[in-house]
């Protein structure tokens, strides 16, 4: 292991110390200053709407104006100015492999913000932590969190301005309500005193949402002054919605069907040349969803140095669930397909992936198959696996 990794894995190690310290003292009864933080939050984040929009999964969105979004209370954004949109796009028709979730748009000038209750809130915080402790790429990763996929390795002056790929849409179908699976790409930063990451990509996540739907999810996390600062989604101020149509936390369908058909979402995570904002695309169309402002984070300024694909798994129970759709064979699993990245803001994907990269695996969940192949698939890979025993899911193997 190299300086720059072993560097990596000890703010990882630490990041997760912390972070359990952190959270832990809230993990209790909440005391009363705790209980009216808790409703300040939540009346911060669940403003008032000019219209509510009711999904057929019961979900509420209310349609806030773009300047009063949440995203704006955080104290880092209070001279932000919202950019409507990235520098780099080049808007396509919009075409969706899958439903947004919506049965209309958001009125000119507003964005839809899901409506959240106060105990689901608590159910985020909580998950925040157990899914999202530390790099993708650390090997001494312990449980209770589990990934199989590829990862791009830690380089001394090599850093990244985005990722993308198309996602197969799977149903893993967690077998309890403290079980979590998913499937997602990963921009990460660290240094010897923090640690930033930006994930997204789809879950089924039973303890926060009370369902077994797969939801489009993104996170934000930095390590900063003993605390991890972040969230899910919009359950905390960050990300900045700018799409009147395409919420985050909405329902994938349809789903892919094993030996039948296949469907995919296309996400990209890529950082603006001018402004240093990391944008979420959606689709083929390569659409805006909005954008985590630079100043959210301390190590993606000027680039990520780890990225990754594959599928996460976690559980406060000794078993851990199915990633992908269950299945860890080569033909059959759930797979990402024209993965990519950029080595520089403002020019093209990279659909070769002519960067090392390693293989993350181990005994309940496989990932294989990755190379380049021709247009449709790119570069592809198979993951997954049914799950398993904690401790022997963990246990994980690698190669480049």
């Amino acid at each position: 292991m190299g300086s720059h990794q072993a560097m990596c894995v000890t703010v990882f190690l630490l990041f997760l110390v912390i972070t359990l310290y952190h959270v832990e003292g809230r993990l209790g009864i909440p005391s009363l200053e705790e209980n009216l933080e808790f409703d300040r939050e939540l009346t911060s984040l669940n403003k008032h709407g000019v219209k509510t929009i009711k999904t057929v999964y019961g979900d509420i969105y209310n349609c806030v104006d773009l300047y009063k979004q949440p995203a704006l209370d955080n104290p880092s954004l209070k001279n932000h100015k919202i950019q409507m949109k990235p520098s780099f796009t080049q808007q396509k028709d919009q075409t969706y492999s899958v439903k947004t979730g919506l049965v209309e748009e958001c009125p000119w000038g507003t964005v839809p913000i899901r409506r959240i209750s106060k105990q689901e809130l608590l159910r985020a915080k909580t998950n925040f932590i157990h899914h999202f402790q530390t790099s993708v790429s650390v090997n001494a990763q312990p449980p209770p969190l589990v990934f199989s996929g590829i990862t791009t390795v830690p380089r001394q002056g090599t850093v990244y301005h985005a990722a993308a790929a198309n996602i197969n849409i799977c149903n893993p179908e967690p077998t309890g309500f403290e079980q979590l699976s998913a499937s997602t790409i990963s921009i990460e930063g660290c240094s010897p005193d923090s640690f930033s990451v930006i994930r997204v990509g789809w879950m089924v996540n039973p303890s926060l949402y009370h369902d077994n739907h797969i939801r489009l999810y993104t996170i934000w996390g930095q390590l900063s002054s003993r605390a991890q600062i972040g969230c899910y989604n919009t359950y905390c101020p960050g990300f900045v919605q700018t799409n009147p149509s395409i919420p985050l936390d909405m329902v994938l369908e349809p789903v892919s069907v094993i030996r039948g058909p296949q469907y995919y979402v296309k996400l990209m995570v890529s950082q603006d040349k001018e402004t240093g904002n990391w944008w979420l695309t959606y689709s083929e169309s390569d659409t805006p969803v909005g954008y985590w402002p630079s100043s959210l984070f301390a190590n993606l300024k000027d680039g990520a140095q780890v990225l990754g694909w594959g599928g996460m798994v976690s559980t406060n129970t000794p078993q851990l669930p199915p990633m992908g759709n269950g299945d860890n064979g080569e033909i059959h699993s759930c797979h990402f397909r024209q993965v990519a990245l950029k080595y520089e803001s403002g020019t093209s994907l990279n659909v070769t992936m002519d960067v090392p990269l390693t293989v993350i695996g181990n005994k309940c969940y496989r990932t294989g198959g990755n190379s380049y192949k021709y247009d449709y698939w790119g570069y592809s890979f198979y993951f997954g696996g049914n799950g398993g025993d904690t401790k022997k899911c963990s246990h994980r193997s690698t190669f480049h």
